[in-house]
């Protein structure tokens, strides 16, 4: 079911105001991912694909998850299911949670690679919707990274979906300290590997993610991230969490919604079978 935009804005609006103590202050962040982070605490995230389904925006939005890792790489590259998943994530957040609290922040992960040009690609992300940063696959050098904080900092964001961020929020975390944007990197390949060093030490980038190479390259390029300061990105279950944060890594993603309904679904069947046997 398509909410109303009157409903949505009003529910925006409702999140923007609310607080466990009452109205927040005017300087509270909207990004609460980043009060987590300034704060050193580590946050979870699960990634999807699924933006055109409403009941998955739902169960994600009711969810205690600290962020949703929205993914238009691997799939139809569709702007307008993205302005739809925005919203709707906002507006289950505040309609079903059981206890009102900020919807999970929602950052894009974008469809060109950081190697190609996707500075359109991030205009369009931040423009339409409460898209909270942006997640850029295949960087492979400080140029690809600049073009995208650059872009970054142009875009004409409607982040609050109408109720606009001050424009001097809109600039990527921790490069102005009162941003309220993340731009995290993720370097998956050869040539990322091989200039690393200078894709953490961009000026502009939030978080950095390490898939897809070595483990001891993954090993390297965490340490550069933690002389650096830069927040790290990594997957992690109940088994391994706590030595992913020991290790230094900040943004923890339990995967992807559909790995967990797979594995959740095929447990429970196969609990059910070896009973009816």
């Amino acid at each position: 079911m398509r909410t109303s935009l009157p409903l949505t804005l009003s529910a925006i609006l409702g999140l923007l105001l609310w607080s466990p103590q009452g109205p927040v202050a005017a300087q509270e962040r909207a990004n609460r991912l980043i009060t987590l982070l300034e704060a050193g605490k580590p946050a979870i995230g699960v990634w999807t694909g699924a933006l055109s389904a409403p009941r998955i925006a739902k169960v994600l939005a009711t969810s205690d998850v600290d962020f949703i890792v929205a993914d238009v790489e691997h799939d139809i590259y569709d702007f307008n299911a993205l302005h739809r998943f925005l919203l709707e994530v906002q507006d289950f957040s505040l309609r079903f949670r059981a206890e009102p609290r900020p919807a999970p922040v929602v950052l894009v992960k974008l469809a060109y690679r950081g190697s190609w040009d996707p500075r359109y690609d991030i205009a369009e992300s931040l423009k339409v919707g409460p898209a909270m940063g942006v997640w850029i696959p295949f960087v492979e050098s400080r140029a690809d990274l600049e073009r995208a904080v650059s872009a970054v900092q142009n875009a004409e964001t409607s982040a609050m979906a109408g109720l606009n961020i001050p424009r001097e929020h809109r600039a990527p975390w921790p490069l102005n300290p009162k941003g309220e944007l993340l731009v995290v990197a993720m370097i998956e390949s050869e040539a990322g590997v091989r200039n690393a060093r200078e894709i953490v030490e961009t000026p502009g980038v939030s978080a950095i993610q390490t898939v897809h190479i070595p483990e001891d390259d993954a090993a390297r390029i965490l340490r550069m991230c933690r002389e650096r300061e830069v927040v790290a990105a990594t997957d992690a279950g109940p088994e391994d969490v706590k030595a992913r944060i020991d290790e230094g890594y900040r943004l923890i993603s339990v995967g992807w919604d559909f790995d967990l309904l797979r594995r959740e679904l095929g447990n429970m069947v196969r609990q059910m079978r070896s009973v009816m046997k």
